[in-house]
């Protein structure tokens, strides 16, 4: 159950303090704060870098470069200490479905290169000077054969064939029915090929790194949104300037726009976790109070053909006070999840409706990258079976069920960071209040020669998802313009921190 105040196990310590450094660290790096979880001592040396991507950017393909904060995966092995102090490699991103603010469109998913250079700094920015560009380089499109992918809304369904499952389809006006993506995780492997995840399915889709659908992983009917009986991997967003009614929550599996929104993969690349953004439906998914029991999943895609399912737990997220709702506390979201160990994760965790970009300006309560420890947590992947199974009726989790340790770390909202970069949570002025959704995660390692060198010193950088708000956009390869209703005109905002992470190894 969640409560009004944060769940915080009994694994975790929280605190301002620097602890003791052990051998190889160095004590004048600065400590915002350390978070003890399951043992392991996590510190926060805040926040380092700052910067944004105009929100009427374009793409190669002439559409208007926004959403890619929803999955980005650095090449780390790119990574360099430039001449002038620099920190300069490549990242790829992966926007979701395209503009859907008033409905969903015929967007073909793909994943954007960029090049990503910041001057990390530990001081105040004068005058709130951008530290960090993010250059657009690139854009791979996705495809499953000879035929695109969309990000309209999933009314329909493509028979399993050649390997793959049931797939969501949407129909598209000149390529007819194709398979639906709305990517929300981003995986980068060393042949340059991607794992990504989707909330339509939800699924887990491999593609090539010329963006072609090899793989579709389909998880247990728990997660899979049935209605009536049948597949319903409708997510109740029809196309813009349709007359069609928004389709409700399914009976059981996903909830609508509630898929899979964070994935991650182990150092050795053969352990793939995936985890649900809310609860699934019949764990208390649709009611805002209650559905913080969400699913982590992990398979062993040694076999990328032949993945397997290994295990399963349960992540409680953290119940949060909203001073704009009635009901309360609200349960708090995914956003992403990054491998750390093999039993812990970075988990992204944040309220919603608060920030640039939401309709309101008052501040956001509760928007962190926090860390989850599933050592001595319940494997349930045992209970699953041919028909959907809860593991929280109503929301209320099964006393025999142990979730994961939730340690809270990184703090979006921390106000002398913010200040730092002339940034703040909610109010205004506009134009620096912090963007209302973050979500992604990638980790960097802070290369020989740099400030803040040391022993397990990493970048941990974020890109927010402007949800293609722009008064000047374009989609449908440039053919199509739009202004979204809100008469808004949202940046995309990217934020560095400095960490010290004792236990994870990049993949390089």
């Amino acid at each position: 159950m969640i409560s009004s105040v944060l769940f915080i196990s009994s694994a975790v310590s929280l605190a301002a303090a620097a602890p003791h450094f052990g051998h190889g660290f160095s004590n004048s790096l600065p400590v915002s704060n350390s978070s003890t979880c399951s043992g392991i001592t996590y510190i926060n040396r805040g926040l380092v870098a700052y910067g944004t991507v105009a929100a009427d950017a374009r793409d190669k393909f002439g559409d208007t470069l926004g959403g890619f904060g929803s999955a980005a995966a650095p090449d780390v092995s790119s990574f360099k200490l430039a001449k002038n102090g620099s920190i300069q490699g490549t990242l790829f991103a992966t926007p979701d479905r395209g503009w859907n603010t008033e409905g969903s469109i015929d967007y073909q998913a793909r994943v954007h290169k960029f090049e990503l250079s910041f001057n990390p700094t530990f001081d105040s920015i004068a005058n709130g000077t951008e530290n960090l560009s993010l250059d657009y380089q690139d854009t791979t499109l996705l495809f499953k054969g000879d035929q695109p992918t969309t990000g309209l809304d999933a009314d329909y369904t493509i028979p399993a064939s050649d390997g793959f499952p049931v797939l969501p389809a949407g129909k598209t006006s000149g390529n007819g029915t194709v398979p639906t993506l709305d990517q929300e995780g981003l995986v980068l492997l060393r042949d340059g090929s991607y794992w990504i995840s989707d909330e339509y399915g939800p699924y887990i889709y491999h593609f090539t790194r010329e963006g072609q659908m090899t793989v579709a992983i389909r998880p247990p009917q728990s997660l899979v949104p049935y209605t009536d009986g049948e597949l319903a991997f409708t997510s109740g967003n029809p196309p813009v300037g349709s007359d069609l009614d928004e389709a409700d929550d399914p009976d059981s599996g996903r909830a609508n726009n509630h898929g899979f929104e964070g994935l991650a993969i182990s150092t050795d690349e053969r352990f793939l976790t995936v985890q649900l953004q809310e609860a699934a439906v019949q764990d208390g998914g649709t009611h805002a109070t209650r559905q913080n029991n969400t699913r982590q999943l992990t398979y062993d895609v040694t076999f990328r053909n032949h993945p397997r399912l290994v295990s399963e737990y349960i992540v409680q997220q953290p119940g949060i006070f909203d001073p704009e709702e009635d009901k309360n506390p609200r349960a708090t979201s995914i956003s992403d999840i990054h491998y750390l160990s093999p039993h812990q994760f970075f988990t992204m965790t944040r309220d919603s409706g608060h920030g640039r970009g939401s309709g309101s300006n008052t501040p956001s309560t509760y928007r962190h990258i926090d860390i989850v420890s599933r050592r001595d947590a319940t494997n349930i992947l045992d209970q699953e079976g041919p028909a959907a199974i809860s593991v929280a009726p109503n929301g209320y989790l099964l006393p025999d069920i142990v979730v994961e340790d939730y340690c809270p770390f990184i703090d979006f909202n921390n106000a002398t960071d913010l200040a730092r970069f002339n940034l703040h949570n909610g109010g205004t002025p506009y134009a620096t209040e912090l963007n209302e959704k973050w979500e992604s995660i990638a980790i960097i390692p802070v290369p020989y020669g740099a400030e803040g060198f040391g022993e397990k010193e990493f970048y941990v950088v974020s890109i927010s998802d402007n949800d293609f708000i722009t008064q000047n956009g374009y989609y449908d390869f440039g053919r199509k313009q739009y202004a979204d209703a809100s008469g808004e005109v949202v940046s995309t905002q990217v934020l560095v921190w400095q960490a010290h992470l004792p236990n994870y190894v990049p993949r390089i």
